[in-house]
């Protein structure tokens, strides 16, 4: 029994100690863990403190270049050197001298003819072209009004660059529009003095004016052009058939086949009225006269006389008749009658060519296109450009929204290097 008891304390001995160990052995990983925990905490966050340094850096350089210095820039700028601009404004509309006749789209809309709003639009259109800007140059000496040294660097422009380039530039100077239904045209000049802005605005008038003038001109040139080439072809043409004609009746021996025909048969007629009325009037009185007394040998021998005028008359018309269908009357009277109607048609061209002429002169006298000044440009009292709290303020908006931008963009870098 003894020795029972002592194998079994000995077995709970050995378990006690096995529980020891193990519990001992849990102890130490368990602080050993601990202490890897505390120094991946330290590790991390020292990390995280820079990175947030980092960004805070990020942000505050891209605060002072994204939105301090262009708003110190734009604040400096249009508070106190950007020029000022004034605006001087005209008005004028486009007339034609005809009398206004309604198209299709008018009568519909009561918009004005499109000829009217063409001929407008080409008016605009030349406000707005390097050819008025080249007419300028030459009349006013436009660039000086633009490159003059009292204007800020940033609004002046170089007088040494080309047409094309200063062309741009008066684009954005000036401006043209036409309000509907009206047609008044709105111009717009801007100058960087008032009474530069007037002179400038006033000479744009006058060479938009003196453009519609050369096309009044140009357009009765060209018409009384082309009324003085038809009058000289239809005067051609005229004598051309003329010529014809007075072959023909030489040919045919005949001054008017018509008039000969109708001659000759009206006396073929008289002729034979008058040898009836003889022949009547002989037989009546050989009832009671002799035909041996000396009136009634004398009215036979008249009878005798018309009868060999009935016979020539006749006979010439049977000659016409025979001499085939080359000399046959019915053909002259055709040929004439080709040959006349030709010469009418050319008297008739040759009448309405110069009519037309003259009327082409006569409107070449007057305007056909008229430029009708509404509103003369004025002197402006205050600048109206640049707008500076406007533009200051849209630059500082503009700048705020680029800042925010920027800053989600870097934040979108970060967490995909993450």
């Amino acid at each position: 029994m003894n020795d029972i008891q002592t194998e079994i304390d000995d077995r709970q001995s050995r378990s006690i100690e096995r529980v020891r160990s193990v519990s001992k052995a849990l102890s130490d990983a368990s602080r050993r863990a601990r202490f890897s925990s505390r120094s991946k905490q330290a590790f991390y966050g020292a990390q995280g403190l820079r990175r947030r340094a980092r960004e805070r850096i990020i942000r505050l350089v891209l605060l002072v270049l994204v939105v301090v210095l262009p708003n110190i820039a734009s604040i400096a700028y249009f508070g106190f050197i950007a020029s000022d601009q004034y605006e001087s404004i005209a008005k004028f509309t486009v007339s034609s001298g005809a009398l206004p006749k309604m198209d299709d789209l008018g009568s519909a809309t009561g918009l004005p003819p499109i000829a009217i709003v063409q001929d407008t639009m080409i008016v605009v259109s030349y406000a707005e072209s390097q050819a008025l800007v080249a007419k300028l140059q030459d009349s006013i000496d436009l660039r000086k009004y633009y490159s003059s040294d009292k204007i800020d660097r940033f609004s002046r422009f170089n007088a040494a660059l080309p047409i094309e380039k200063f062309t741009n530039y008066w684009t954005r100077r000036s401006s043209a529009a036409v309000s509907m239904p009206s047609g008044i045209v709105t111009l717009r000049v801007r100058a960087f003095s008032a009474a530069d802005a007037k002179t400038i605005a006033t000479a744009v008038i006058q060479q938009c004016e003196a453009m519609i003038n050369q096309l009044n001109e140009r357009m009765f040139k060209d018409t009384v052009s082309a009324s003085e080439r038809d009058l000289q072809l239809a005067g051609e043409a005229l004598k051309t058939t003329r010529v014809a004609y007075e072959k023909a009746r030489n040919a045919e021996g005949v001054f008017d086949i018509k008039e000969e025909s109708k001659n000759l048969g009206t006396l073929l007629t008289q002729l034979e009225g008058q040898l009836l009325t003889m022949q009547s009037e002989y037989a009546t009185r050989s009832a009671y006269v002799a035909a041996d007394a000396p009136q009634m040998r004398l009215a036979a021998q008249r009878i005798a006389s018309l009868k060999e005028q009935v016979k020539g008359v006749q006979n010439r018309i049977t000659t016409m008749q025979q001499q085939g269908d080359k000399g046959a009357l019915s053909q002259k009277l055709s040929l004439f009658a080709n040959l006349d109607l030709e010469q009418k048609i050319a008297e008739k061209r040759y009448a309405q060519a110069s009519i037309s002429l003259n009327m082409a002169r006569i409107y070449s006298e007057r305007k056909m296109l008229y430029l009708h000044t509404v509103e003369m440009p004025a002197e402006a009292e205050e600048p109206r450009y640049p707008r500076r709290w406007l533009s200051i303020g849209v630059v500082l908006l503009g700048s705020i929204l680029a800042w925010f931008i920027c800053i989600g963009l870097v934040g979108v870098i970060r967490r995909r290097l993450t």
